[in-house]
């Protein structure tokens, strides 16, 4: 994507990034956690890696992702297009790994009986469709099942690869 991003850094072997986020609150320590997913014969995506996202935190003295937190610092889009980079670039140095992400369900989702942070996600993806179908394919999967994307539908989880 042609979007500003923050400069970011990988700190564990392609599988952990970090950038800071400046905004309204000041600068916010965040981090792209990449882990792998379990095996499954069925699944059409093997190997399949997670890709959490969210603040970086220090708790009894060890850092950890905090994916939970709403940060509110006003930078959103930057956001968004940094770790859609970092996403870009895991993929192209692992071509035959998958990505798969989606929202965590915080109390607001929950109330709401909608996962906000996906929302979120697929409005990313939908307002940079051309760009993005263009160099990544796209997978969404409601209730176990899984299709291509589908731009304005709504997904509990997507899952992306390289073309």
């Amino acid at each position: 994507m042609n979007k500003d991003i923050y400069p970011f850094f990988n700190l564990e072997e392609d599988f952990i990034y970090a950038f800071v986020s400046e905004g309204i609150r000041g600068k916010i320590l965040k981090a792209v956690l990449i882990s792998p997913l379990p095996y499954h014969p069925e699944q059409h995506f093997n190997p399949l890696f997670n890709l959490g996202f969210g603040d970086f935190i220090e708790l009894d003295d060890e850092w950890m992702l905090d994916d939970s937190v709403r940060s509110g610092n006003g930078d959103m889009p930057k956001v968004i297009a940094t770790v859609a980079r970092i996403a870009m670039e895991f993929l192209r140095k692992h071509l035959e790994y998958a990505l798969s992400f989606q929202g965590y369900n915080d109390q607001k989702s929950i109330r709401h009986g909608k996962n906000h942070r996906n929302m979120l996600y697929q409005r990313g993806i939908n307002s940079n469709w051309s760009e993005l179908s263009a160099h990544l394919t796209f997978w969404g999967d409601k209730a176990g099942h899984v299709e291509e994307y589908v731009v304005g539908n709504q997904y509990d989880q997507i899952l992306v690869k390289l073309k």
